[in-house]
């Protein structure tokens, strides 16, 4: 027992000298370990104190060299703002000038453009007071004008587009106003010219003629008759002669007349607008072949075609841009081609370049945009209705080319001639060639389907100012009235009045109501079983059955209903 005892505490004390030994090791250990750290710390806050002044003295020279550069580049800065100061001062000062320059240039141009267009104003009266006169002392003057309308008419127009373009002001230009105003005097003195010329040849044919009836009658009177008492029959016989003579021609022709193909009316109008145009035509062709203008011509038919192919309901500012472009083309008003200005009047000729050109592409947008998209009529219709509007010899140009394009608008079945080869009479009634041969029906159809469409379209746009239409319902209805009066063809009939009507239909049912009505109960009658009778047996009909359809909708409907694609009232 004492020895266990004993054994206990011996070994206690061995256990607690080992604790006491490993307490001394762990104190010495952090004791070394605390100097490490305090030497370490004392290192750094030594190399703190010691490394700033070094830096400090090492950078005083950069420092000092750093501050230098920062004024410098401070007056350098401040250099710079005065002169770009001075620049700007110099170019408004510039600019100033160069306005007022242009200003007092303006002004003096403005000055110059009111004395030639006085000028011009007062040759045109003059011209036009001649011309009246000439007019007067024409004799048989009805005989006459069967000849000469076409001038005639185109005077009338020139004097309408001298009395707009005189009254019109350009700030950018003035001097466009008074080149155009002179330019259509010159044409106007040209064609008066002419007028006179014929006029003169008129009078002294119809003068040889009188004297010839009168030779004639005094030989044959009798000897015996007192000189006294011949004057009244010998006058009476020559009015008699004198009516004979000129009413020949005018029966001669009127029993001629095919009025199976076209009506008389309509045939003149027809020979007058397609005169008007060829001699349009040439007085353009100097400037279309001129070389030396190729430039020119090339940007003037940008200007034309590019805003012709962007036409389109999109919008109705869209649709108004593409109008006051092609207006400012028309009045000769600079316009923007890619980077370039030009103007139509830049040259003699130009304007009328591109009058026509404008009018040509129009009408072609039927063959190329209607006849694929029936829609796109309207937009281009609202905009040929304007420009009409403002230019009554471009509308005179488009009407032209719709008949030149397709002669059953006038309505016209163009007969082929003696000796007209197939290729000439086809081209003449709007079919198209390829390498010799002639294009097949259908396409031909087609292509003839949106040029009405575009056609009609044009009849029932709305003027956006409420003006009076330039070619509006009137015509729709003189056109079908002359189209029922003249016997209908195979396949091109049914496709003119199925197009005709369904773009004018609602619109003359609104303007003619019952007499309207009365149109379509004929053409769904008697014109229609016609149409039916020209019409091949197992030829298909596309057309007729197209026709045919319409007309049954109608009927059942009770009306016809607006065509798809017009444009709103107030859509621009």
């Amino acid at each position: 027992m004492i020895m266990q005892l004993f054994e206990l505490k011996e070994a206690q004390r061995v256990s607690m000298a080992s604790n006491f030994m490993k307490k001394i090791e762990d104190f010495e250990e952090a004791s070394r370990q605390n100097a490490d750290e305090e030497c370490q710390r004392k290192k750094l806050e030594l190399q703190e104190r010691l490394v700033p002044k070094t830096e400090s003295q090492m950078d005083v020279e950069v420092t000092i060299q750093r501050l230098k550069e920062e004024a410098r580049l401070r007056r350098q800065l401040k250099e710079d703002q005065i002169d770009r100061k001075l620049k700007e001062m110099q170019t408004i000062h510039e600019r100033e000038q160069q306005e007022d320059m242009r200003r007092r240039t303006l002004d003096l141009q403005s000055i110059e453009s009111k004395k030639r267009k006085s000028i011009c104003i007062e040759k045109v009266e003059s011209l036009l007071l001649n011309f009246n006169q000439s007019m007067n002392s024409c004799l048989e003057k009805e005989l006459f004008l069967r000849t000469a309308q076409t001038k005639i008419d185109r005077v009338s127009a020139l004097k309408a587009q001298f009395e707009i373009v005189v009254n019109q002001e350009n700030s950018d230009d003035p001097l466009v106003s008074a080149v155009r105003s002179e330019n259509i005097l010159k044409q106007i003195e040209d064609l008066v010219s002419v007028v006179g010329q014929d006029i003169a040849k008129n009078n002294t044919m119809i003068q040889e003629k009188l004297a010839s009836a009168e030779r004639q009658s005094v030989t044959t009177l009798p000897s015996s008759v007192p000189t006294t008492s011949s004057s009244a029959p010998q006058q009476n016989e020559t009015n008699q002669l004198r009516q004979q003579i000129l009413e020949k021609p005018t029966n001669k022709k009127a029993e001629e007349e095919p009025l199976d193909i076209v009506q008389k009316d309509d045939l003149i109008l027809y020979t007058q607008i397609q005169s008007e145009l060829r001699q349009y035509e040439v007085s353009a062709s100097a400037f279309s072949s001129d070389p030396s203008l190729k430039t020119l011509r090339f940007d003037l038919q940008k200007a034309v075609v590019h805003p012709v192919n962007e036409i389109s309901d999109q919008s109705g500012q869209h649709l108004l841009d593409k109008l006051e472009r092609l207006r400012s083309l028309l009045q000769g008003n600079p316009v923007i081609v890619g980077t370039k200005r030009v103007r139509a009047t830049e040259h003699p000729g130009g304007l009328e370049y591109c009058t026509n050109l404008l009018a040509r592409r129009m009408v072609q947008q039927g063959e190329d945009q209607v006849n694929v998209n029936p829609k796109a009529a309207f937009p281009i219709a609202a905009v040929i209705a304007e420009l009409w509007l403002e230019f009554p010899l471009f509308g005179r140009l488009v009407l032209a080319h719709f008949y030149r394009q397709c002669p059953y608008l006038v309505p016209y079945y163009v007969p082929q001639q003696e000796g007209q080869s197939n290729e000439d009479y086809y081209k003449s009634l709007g079919y198209r060639y390829t390498g010799g041969k002639v294009e097949q029906q259908p396409a031909y159809l087609k292509r003839m389907s949106g040029v009405v469409r575009l056609y009609a379209a044009v009849m029932i746009s709305l003027p956006r100012r409420q003006q009076p239409h330039p070619h509006g319902l009137d015509q729709a209805w003189r056109y079908l009235a002359a189209l029922l009066n003249l016997p209908p063809r195979n396949e091109i009939t049914a496709a003119i009045l199925v197009e005709f009507l369904t773009v004018t239909g609602h619109a003359m049912t609104r303007e003619y109501g019952k007499q309207f009505q009365k149109m379509l109960h004929l053409i769904c009658t008697d014109y229609f079983v016609m149409i039916r009778n020209v019409t091949p047996k197992g030829s298909g009909g596309g057309p007729v059955t197209r026709l045919q359809e319409f007309l049954h909708e109608s009927i059942t409907k009770g009306g016809i209903a607006p065509p798809a694609g017009q444009l709103p009232p107030r859509f621009w």
